[in-house]
């Protein structure tokens, strides 16, 4: 009996360390389209990824949603900050198409898999490539603790402080710190 409680104990550890350094030493790659709240979001996910995992993180900037889309289909972004209304117009669907259908569609047509939604009246979701979810095990837990955290107007009164791009880092550090998230 002993060996089997040492055999449960020592396989948990070892699965434990193996989740936790998944992402240790890797770019994460963040892409958003040229505004305001898509890179405060970005800004809070990459803190929090490189707080958390020890992975390094780049924001990647495009100028608009067709050049983000790309990059992601030539593999060069993991993870994207898209809102509900914006990806139901992509999908050939109305603005106010639920958000299970755009799961969904997103899913079928993209291999793109949406997390929990955060955000006001504005819906945005992490949305992750399958190769991300298999390099990185640890991210959509992560990503979704934080959308946890910016649920109903949190993350329009964040919008709000930020006053310019020199305070962005700043807002998004204390939200993280005042919220536990590292």
């Amino acid at each position: 009996m002993k060996k089997v409680i040492m055999l449960c104990v020592v396989t948990t550890i070892f699965v434990a360390v193996h989740i936790s350094f998944a992402c240790v030493g890797r770019t994460v790659h963040i892409g958003i389209s040229n505004a305001a709240n898509e890179r405060l979001l970005a800004e809070l996910a990459s803190m929090l990824i490189v707080e958390r995992t020890g992975s390094n993180v780049q924001i990647d900037v495009f100028k608009d949603s067709t050049e983000l889309y790309n990059a992601i289909k030539q593999g060069k972004v993991n993870v994207i900050y898209e809102n509900t209304g914006r990806a139901a117009e992509l999908i050939g669907k109305s603005k106010d198409s639920t958000y299970d259908l755009v799961k969904s569609e997103y899913q079928t047509k993209y291999n793109l898999t949406w997390l929990a939604l955060s955000g006001g009246p504005v819906k945005y979701g992490p949305v992750l490539t399958a190769e991300t979810l298999s390099t990185y095990p640890a991210l959509p837990k992560l990503l979704n603790k934080l959308s946890k955290a910016l649920e109903n107007d949190t993350y329009a009164r964040l919008l709000k402080t930020v006053e310019s791009s020199d305070k962005l880092k700043k807002v998004a550090k204390d939200f993280l710190k005042g919220k536990k998230l590292i």
